[in-house]
């Protein structure tokens, strides 16, 4: 009997251990919902991108609060995985069938797919939602006639646009010329409206309208060639016409995003970006908005990806061009920077702005060298405007390389061309000190500098260190000290106030004001002389 209980005992030992096993194994295999959910939240809160698409399509929808579905809705859309959104969308409208995003979303899947959508837009509650988005939505929906505006209540800057533009796209000119001389006359502003503006004065062959408009734009320099008239009337294409109904809709959703971003909702402005570039996606005005409002969100890479395949005929190629550089000087991306700047100055070498940001971006890799000779070949330039500038960014480079006979040649030659600029006084002078030489001379520049500009911490502390090599520790201690308080994390600045401490017989400030240093910077570049100057004083 003992035997049998032995037995069963030993069985009922193994089932508990074989049970238990299968719960851990089920519990392995499971799948980690809330996890994937806690790592999509990590990746949203420190902005990355790359782990935030990963893991948003790895969260069960099922097991989540309901307040997140918009969310997910917003960054399927800006990743441009249009399966995804249409499900979710499905989802939301299930529980919240008043959702804007989710009603826009599904208006534009139906719109493309030429199914019925004017449903959806119905769904939402105009005291949520501007109106007149959806009147001026509804223009190109029904792509009708609808009841004529009384322009003069009624001219609401969208509205009185998207009745021209549709009126002109159904070829009435009589009605289309009613509504843009009413936008004339009210002057709304707007880079892109001018632009639609220019392209109308053009169609309707009115010459000294086109001239006015042209410069207009010129103004906003949004790029760099000056297209003659005749130009632009053989290519239209150029403005982003808007000669369809697609093109109208893509229109309002760039008005509606435009709109999102003037009041920092960046995310709406965002999702309303990408659903007119989904309808229309060569449109050029819209993908220039849609890198600021990526960049504010700090989707960089994808704001990046959203700018290639510029042509450089477009109106907007300078702009989108600099905002590209932008991008890849944000993203580290030194190499690519370097190598589409050298392919601008070289298909345009009168455009000495690249060619000036190429030198500067040689001389923040430190290579010095490169920059010198781009620097050289635009101070070569009589009509170069900003010259002084650029000496001094060449002097700087001279500097680096110990070439100072060349670097302070060319601050001499910056300050005879701009004799109050701070910056440059600062450099020559402290450039000065640093050699021990003309000391008074740097004193009177650094005086100077300071007056032009009080509340830079490293002129002031170049000010204060001529004061400590004059041997007037008073001034130098008073001026350190207000460059310490301006920049209290730097060490250099904190290295010279003891310097000026000691020698104004404040001992144990020094000794303070040197192991500070070794805290905000443990390998300071003077280090050994600060644990000396620690140890055995000045």
């Amino acid at each position: 009997m003992a035997q049998i209980i032995q037995v069963c005992n030993k069985l009922l030992v193994l089932f508990i251990i074989l049970f238990n096993f299968e719960i851990v194994k089920s519990e392995v295999e499971k799948p980690s919902y809330y996890g994937n959910f806690l790592s999509w939240n990590h990746a949203k809160q420190n902005s990355d991108s790359y782990n935030l698409k990963k893991f948003l399509y790895k969260i069960d929808l099922d097991q989540i609060d309901k307040n997140f579905y918009e969310e997910i809705l917003f960054q399927s859309v800006i990743f441009g995985d249009w399966n995804n959104s249409r499900l979710i969308s499905e989802k939301i409208l299930l529980t919240d069938e008043n959702n804007i995003p989710a009603n826009f979303y599904m208006t534009i899947e139906k719109f493309l797919k030429s199914e019925s959508s004017e449903n959806y837009l119905d769904n939402i509650k105009l005291n949520e939602f501007d109106s007149n988005f959806i009147r001026a939505f509804n223009i190109w929906l029904g792509y009708k006639d609808t009841d004529e505006l009384n322009i003069e209540s009624e001219c609401i800057p969208i509205i009185c646009l998207h009745t021209a533009l549709f009126y002109k796209n159904k070829k009435n000119k009589q009605k289309s010329d009613k509504y843009f001389t009413k936008i004339e006359i009210e002057n709304f502003a707007s880079f892109r409206l001018k632009e639609i503006l220019l392209l109308n004065a053009i169609d309707k062959k009115n010459h000294n309208e086109v001239l006015k408009k042209n410069e207009e734009l010129k103004k906003l320099k949004i790029n760099f060639q000056n297209y003659d008239i005749s130009y632009l009337r053989n290519h239209k294409d150029l403005f982003n016409p808007i000669y369809t109904q697609s093109d109208g809709i893509a229109e309002v959703l760039y008005n509606i995003s435009s709109w999102y971003y003037s009041n920092n909702l960046n995310m709406y402005a965002a999702f309303f970006g990408k659903l007119s570039l989904k309808i229309r996606p060569d449109f050029n005005a819209m993908r220039l908005l849609l890198a600021g409002v990526l960049n504010d969100l700090e989707f960089d890479n994808i704001a990046l990806k959203n700018l290639h395949n510029i042509d450089e005929k477009n109106l907007y190629f300078y702009k989108i061009f600099k905002m590209k550089l932008a991008f890849l000087e944000k993203l580290e991306k030194n190499k690519i920077f370097i190598n589409e700047l050298k392919e601008f100055t070289n298909k345009f070498p009168r455009e000495f702005e690249m060619k000036r940001i190429l030198g500067d971006k040689y001389r923040k890799l430190k290579n010095y060298k490169q920059a010198i000779a781009v620097y050289s070949e635009l101070i070569e330039n009589d009509k170069l405007e900003g010259t002084s500038n650029i000496l001094y960014s060449r002097g700087i480079s001279y500097e680096q390389i110990k070439n100072w006979g060349k670097a302070e040649q060319d601050f001499k030659r910056s300050l005879d061309l701009n004799p109050n600029d701070p910056y440059v006084l600062n450099y020559l002078a402290y450039s000065w000190l640093d050699r021990k030489m003309n000391i008074d001379k740097a004193l009177e520049l650094l005086k100077k500098a300071v007056d032009l500009e009080p509340s830079d911490g490293y002129i002031r502390d170049s000010l204060g260190w001529a004061y400590f090599l004059s041997k007037k520790f008073e001034e130098s201690v008073y001026h350190l000290e207000k460059a310490v308080v301006m920049l209290p994390d730097d060490a250099t600045l904190n290295d010279h106030l003891g310097d000026a401490y000691w020698m104004s017989n404040r001992k144990s400030e020094a000794l303070s004001q040197w192991k500070k240093v070794l805290v905000i910077d443990p390998d300071y570049k003077d280090k050994n002389l600060v644990h000396k100057k620690i140890n055995k004083g000045l």
